[in-house]
């Protein structure tokens, strides 16, 4: 196992296209670290710069206290599950888990004693070890590409989004058995996705990633429950939050460009009166009331199962709110509702930065 550091680690490609601008974090030994964000934010990049496949051109990384920027990835003590599985098509699945120790020449005795112990965590029988990947469905040939990083025994696994081939139902399962597997093995982990879900549910330490920068790094409930920025809390939770712009009317007072007011946490956010500010609110923690000081004119009722969605408008700007299962449907065309002081959020309506 081996702490992982980031400092000021930066790629900038010929022609002067900067992916990575200067990102610095510490994943801690035995720590499930998730990298999220949209397409072409930078994050496959920054772990393919910890594997050695792409070159750093500014910063440091360093695995275990070893700097590793000019070490080949085969010196770096990892191993790396891709998104596409990269199997050896026509190996069978033990030759291929078994592929990576053949090559640092471990002998066959230690090998098949890696493969069967990786291949019972992985739940992979004896029939299976046989076939070639062409005869498994996709969540067992992850398994497979897992079993190969497993036997190698690394200090550190790197996830380069393993799951997005997968259907819906089997992501879930995969996630689950991911975070069981790396859990047991206390193994230290850096996983790269843009599904927030998944990011939130793995993760020890969220690093939500931006146009090449870090927005914010945390544990995922603090960076849900204080996110840094607009950016940030528009794409961490489902459904996203809620933006409308507002004016701080009085301490703790904020009024929106509907006209209404919602009162706000003075300990939580600090902003002098007239400060123009974008107002968040999560859906889940909105609710119908019927003495709340928002009026909402309904559109459309989304009915979930384990709740509902009532997506509404404030003003002229969508606003969602998320019911729980025990809660009343609303019966008219527009509801009333109230948000918590301590649940609203406040951004700068320049810079977009949490006040």
């Amino acid at each position: 196992m081996a702490e992982v550091i980031l400092n000021d680690v930066k790629k900038t490609y010929p022609g002067g296209f900067q992916a990575v601008k200067g990102v610095s974090f510490a994943v801690p030994d035995g720590g499930m670290c998730v990298l999220v964000g949209p397409s072409g934010c930078g994050k496959s990049t920054l772990l393919r710069m910890v594997a050695g496949l792409e070159t750093i051109t500014g910063g440091d990384v360093a695995i275990g206290g070893r700097r590793v920027n000019d070490l080949e990835p085969m010196e770096r003590d990892i191993a790396m599950v891709f998104q596409n599985y990269a199997l050896y098509p026509h190996m069978s699945v033990y030759d291929n888990m078994a592929y990576g120790l053949r090559n640092r020449k471990t002998p066959e005795a230690e090998i098949a004693t890696r493969v069967k112990d990786a291949a019972r965590i992985l739940e992979l029988n004896d029939e299976m070890l046989a076939r070639k990947p062409r005869q498994l469905s996709g969540g067992q040939r992850q398994r497979v590409a897992m079993g190969r990083a497993i036997v190698r025994k690394p200090s550190v696994f790197l996830f380069d989004e393993p799951l997005s081939n997968l259907d819906a139902k089997l992501r879930v399962q995969m996630r689950v058995e991911i975070r069981k597997l790396q859990r047991a093995l206390k193994t230290t982990a850096i996983y790269v996705t843009h599904d927030q879900l998944e990011a939130m549910t793995l993760a020890d330490m969220l690093v939500v990633m931006n146009a090449g920068r870090m927005e914010q790094a945390g544990a995922p409930l603090d960076v849900y429950q204080r996110p840094a920025s607009v950016f940030v809390a528009s794409f961490i939770g489902s459904p996203p939050m809620n933006f409308v712009s507002g004016v701080i009317e009085s301490l703790g007072v904020v009024k929106l460009e509907s006209g209404e007011t919602l009162p706000y946490d003075v300990n939580e956010h600090i902003a002098p009166v007239g400060a123009k500010v974008t107002v968040g609110v999560r859906p889940e923690i909105a609710h119908v009331d019927d003495n709340g000081p928002l009026t909402l004119p309904v559109e459309l009722i989304e009915e979930l199962g384990m709740g509902r969605l009532i997506h509404a408008r404030l003003g002229a700007r969508p606003f969602t709110i998320a019911q729980g299962p025990g809660e009343a449907r609303p019966a008219s065309a527009s509801v009333r509702a109230s948000v918590p002081p301590h649940a609203v959020h406040l951004f700068d309506a320049g810079t977009g930065l949490r006040v």
